[in-house]
């Protein structure tokens, strides 16, 4: 009886130094997860809030001030501001620091969108070309909202 229980012993320690860590790792096996992290977000990526001002001229024509909310997402942005006028979600592009974004409604014309993120600020200018080729220019700014994590590069 005592030999057997020895042997269900020894039997019950090969297997775990078999499956053992130090094995894997002794025939060239990890033991840690292998699996790929995602690549990380480019800076400007996100949900922002910003404030648009209209400059000088556009606020003569009676432009308001507004609040509106940015999403730039996978290559793709948006204006929730701009939704009932019939600009609808675009690509974007990155040019030397700056995300570019043309935006055209059927009935209100085209806007161009430029601006600069550093960290988990943003600013930038929106120009709207009325379809009578009005030209209204508004300056806006903003940050990230909230719950997003903290980026700390300036966008490329």
């Amino acid at each position: 009886m005592r030999n057997r229980l020895a042997r269900l012993a020894i039997l019950a320690l090969a297997l775990g130094v078999l499956s053992s860590p130090a094995l894997a790792a002794a025939k060239g096996k990890s033991t840690r997860n292998t699996r790929a992290k995602p690549a990380p977000s480019p800076p400007e990526a996100g949900t922002w809030r910003v404030n648009v001002v209209p400059e000088s001229e556009a606020a003569a024509r009676g432009e308001k001030e507004f609040d509106d909310t940015l999403v730039l997402n996978k290559g793709k942005f948006s204006s929730a501001a701009c939704v009932p006028y019939g600009f609808g979600t675009v690509l974007y592009k990155v040019e030397a620091g700056t995300w570019i974004a043309n935006m055209d409604s059927p009935k209100e014309g085209k806007t161009h969108w430029h601006a600069e993120v550093n960290g988990d600020a943003i600013s930038g200018k929106l120009t709207w070309t009325k379809p009578d080729g009005t030209v209204l220019n508004y300056a806006f700014s903003g940050a990230r909202a909230g719950g997003q994590g903290t980026q700390t590069q300036k966008s490329h």
